[in-house]
């Protein structure tokens, strides 16, 4: 299962960019959000929510800008993710 997981982040269909970056690093390192139980899980995460038209940039900035507050970062899924209207 690992090995499955280390694939899937190392594939080329995973974001590396600099905006999942950042939004993997404030969830799983500053606020220790537990949706995500690693950095790499958070990768998947951004990924799918990229390939399924959620908008990470204003995702991500509304992210940083809840400062772990977890009602806030869940009401920024909701505005940004691939689920919102």
């Amino acid at each position: 299962m690992s090995l499955l997981l280390l694939l899937v982040a190392c594939s080329p269909e995973a974001p590396t960019d600099e905006v999942c970056q950042t939004m993997c690093q404030e969830l799983v390192q500053t606020c220790e959000y537990d949706a995500y139980p690693s950095y790499e899980s958070c990768m998947q995460g951004c990924a799918y929510e990229r390939e399924q038209g959620g908008k990470i940039e204003p995702e991500a900035q509304c992210i940083v800008g809840a400062a772990c507050d977890e009602f806030a970062i869940v009401d920024c899924q909701h505005k940004y993710g691939a689920t919102a209207q």
